[in-house]
């Protein structure tokens, strides 16, 4: 039996934080998953990852309405504010190390957001379950697209086994060319000017694009994700004020990596909420040299946080007795 396997269980049963629809025995010998509560990530996928060694554990819950980007059912477990969205009960059950792996999907950032706002790691890709049947629907920028599905793991090597198993693409020998916001140690990179990470969706959808058919893999740093802010466009839509507050969210990017079709991997960095975003074109040798340059990426690990939220029995500490 997996050596966490009971506690994690029994976790998940506890469902400390709401954040959790259903509770599936699993497999006690195999890594641990959560699926987020939709219908547009088939089934055939756990199907390719449990040869992998993933069982899947929970049914996640999501934010309620229609994908919203800030879920006001959910509390982030670290900063006590709203949780980011939509995939947030995904993110917040691995964070708790109830789940090793979760699976979201992802229209305007709500894998990547509610993973960084965790400092947990995140990868989404339209290669994973491509051929999927998808309803369409407009966000709330008016722009109808399909939306991609994403992992969410405490541990690169458990991420980086879903994605081989889920679209068979593994770290190349080289990281290629790549273009940064700003100079990263140890990093071979060709800083560029970017652009504001505020701009609308749609203008930061079409420089994303034509950086990335000009490189193998585009780095930035995204964040802090929600710690200062509500980043929300229902909110923000209103006025000058909300309009304010929804960019003091530091979601950049992030909302428009799957607009722009991209593949991107998010590593946690050390301050809160902030995360390295590795973004690249969909097509297997670009997101193979992204792998590899993920793997030169060495992402922060908070001892404290890691301490008080990994230890699951504290949340079985005997209480209170007359």
């Amino acid at each position: 039996m997996k050596e966490n396997y009971l506690l994690q269980h029994k976790t998940a049963l506890l469902n400390p934080y709401g954040s959790i629809v259903q509770v599936l025995d699993g497999d006690p010998d195999k890594l641990l998953v959560g699926i987020k509560n939709v219908r547009s990530i088939p089934n055939t996928l756990m199907h390719k990852l449990e040869p992998a060694g993933f069982t899947l554990h929970t049914i996640d819950k999501k934010s309620q309405l229609a994908g919203r980007a800030v879920d006001t059912q959910l509390i982030n477990p670290i900063s006590g504010r709203y949780m980011s969205g939509s995939s947030s009960g995904t993110a917040i059950n691995v964070f708790a190390g109830i789940n090793d792996l979760g699976i979201g999907n992802d229209g305007g950032g709500s894998v990547l957001a509610p993973a960084i706002s965790l400092n947990i790691i995140s990868f989404i890709s339209k290669r994973i379950e491509a051929d999927r049947p998808q309803h369409l629907k407009p966000n709330t920028d008016n722009i109808t697209v399909g939306n991609s599905i994403g992992f969410m793991a405490r541990d690169k090597k458990i991420l980086y086994r879903a994605i081989k198993a889920a679209i068979g693409i593994t770290p190349a020998a080289s990281a290629g060319l790549v273009f940064a916001d700003r100079e990263y140690p140890g990093i071979d990179a060709q800083v560029i000017a970017i652009k504001d990470p505020a701009a609308p969706r749609a203008e930061l959808t079409d420089f994303l694009q034509e950086v990335l058919s000009r490189c193998d893999v585009f780095m930035i740093t995204e964040g802090p994700i929600d710690l200062e802010g509500f980043g929300d466009s229902l909110f923000g839509h209103f006025d000058e004020r909300t309009r304010s507050l929804q960019r003091a969210a530091g979601k950049g990017y992030v909302r428009v990596c799957n607009l722009a079709g991209a593949t991107a991997l998010s590593l946690p960095q050390s301050a809160l909420g902030t995360a390295t975003l590795l973004m690249c074109e969909s097509k297997p040798d670009k997101i193979a040299r992204l792998l590899c340059l993920g793997e030169r990426i060495e992402e922060a690990h908070d001892e404290l946080i890691e301490r008080y939220f990994l230890d699951l029995n504290n949340y079985f500490i005997d209480g209170y007795e007359i």
